[in-house]
């Protein structure tokens, strides 16, 4: 703790320097700005502005760290997640900046979002029990077009060249993407009360396509992308960015997990019931670990007499109390599936904008 501590004290530091110095030059930069500006006026005889100088193009490459927000996270509240479960992404974005504080960006991103109910939740926490028992894992890789209005905290009413050193900002817009979550297949399955080896095991699979909660879901959705950051100028052609960016989403599907048990005989196929309910898996399938013990020490989750029930398609199905029958909670639908990311860009300054006049006017 002391030397993060140490190390966060040391970035502010240099930030706080950097932004001094950056003021310094900017405050230069201006001054020769206006000295130009004022030359160029007496030569027409008439005061004379660029035309929509400050409309240029960029073009960005980020490298991106994903963390989600779920059904399947450390505790039952919003902004639970588990930093261990961190994972990478890539994108490229081009922005074109329209005044002296706006400009808009379009993006693609490529990342990977996952996470395991026996690696989040702790059997010795009361209120983590459940997912524990649950043992639910995911991963999805996500693939995301996105196009966001960005504001400048600092105003900014020069050409490319002239551009502030450090530039705090603000964003907003709207993001469509991709995703199809996957579920590792176990060596064996429980449902019938008994250990069955699994064809599929070893695999990840779909889950979408087996409806493990008897319904279906788009692989597509929408996403609202709000965020901030901090620009700074590196030379006349480069640019670094590090922002932060929120994503409220429209679907409560990135886990494959949103409502209740379902019966396990209205399912389509032997897989649909494995991938379904897997409470009874005796070893964690990522790691291996026997976690069924943890379970059977518990005061919260009863493993003894296990409880049965005959499904649509007159097959007998065991389940953990709690777990596996028609009703019993699998997920929360009150809140969608959350995603952040946190981002380094290098941006490469690229021309002027499309929708820059050349030359100069007169006013």
């Amino acid at each position: 703790m002391q030397k993060i501590y140490k190390l966060t004290c040391l970035l502010f530091i240099f930030l706080f320097v950097y932004a001094q110095e950056a003021d310094a030059q900017d405050r230069r930069r201006k001054r020769q700005y206006r000295s130009q500006n004022s030359r160029m006026a007496k030569f027409r005889g008439d005061k004379l502005v660029f035309a929509n100088a400050k409309q240029y193009l960029t073009l960005g490459v980020s490298l991106n760290a994903l963390n989600y927000f779920g059904d399947i996270a450390p505790k039952s509240s919003l902004l639970s997640t588990d930093i261990a479960f961190t994972r990478p992404g890539i994108g490229i974005s081009s922005s074109v900046r329209l005044g002296s504080s706006l400009a808009v960006r379009a993006a693609f991103m490529y990342g990977r979002l996952s996470s395991n109910d026996y690696e989040v939740s702790d059997p010795n926490d009361g209120d983590a029990i459940y997912r524990y028992a649950r043992n639910l894992q995911f991963r999805n890789n996500i693939k995301e077009l996105s196009v966001v209005g960005i504001y400048d905290i600092f105003e900014n009413p020069y050409s490319v060249i002239m551009r502030l050193n450090f530039t705090p900002y603000v964003f907003a817009g709207l993001a469509a993407f991709h995703h199809n979550p996957k579920g590792l297949v176990p060596e064996e399955s429980y449902v019938y009360g008994e250990a069955r080896s699994v064809p599929e095991a070893g695999e990840w699979v779909a889950l979408k396509d087996l409806q493990t909660e008897g319904k279906s879901y788009s692989n597509f959705s929408f996403s609202v992308p709000v965020g901030a950051g901090v620009r700074f100028r590196v030379n006349q052609v480069l640019d670094l960015e590090a922002e932060f960016n929120y994503r409220f989403l429209f679907t409560d599907y990135l886990d494959d997990v949103s409502t209740d048990f379902v019966d396990k005989g209205t399912l389509s196929s032997e897989l649909a019931k494995v991938m379904s309910d897997r409470s009874l898996e005796q070893v964690e399938v990522v790691s291996g670990d026997n976690r069924f013990d943890a379970l059977v020490n518990s005061e919260k989750v009863n493993t003894s007499n296990l409880p049965s029930y005959t499904g649509a398609d007159g097959q007998t199905y065991v389940h953990l109390p709690g777990y596996g029958q028609a009703g019993a909670k699998r997920g929360d639908p009150n809140d969608n599936d959350i995603f952040v990311t946190t981002t380094i860009r290098a941006v490469f300054m690229i021309g002027p904008s499309p929708f820059k006049r050349s030359g100069f006017r007169r006013r």
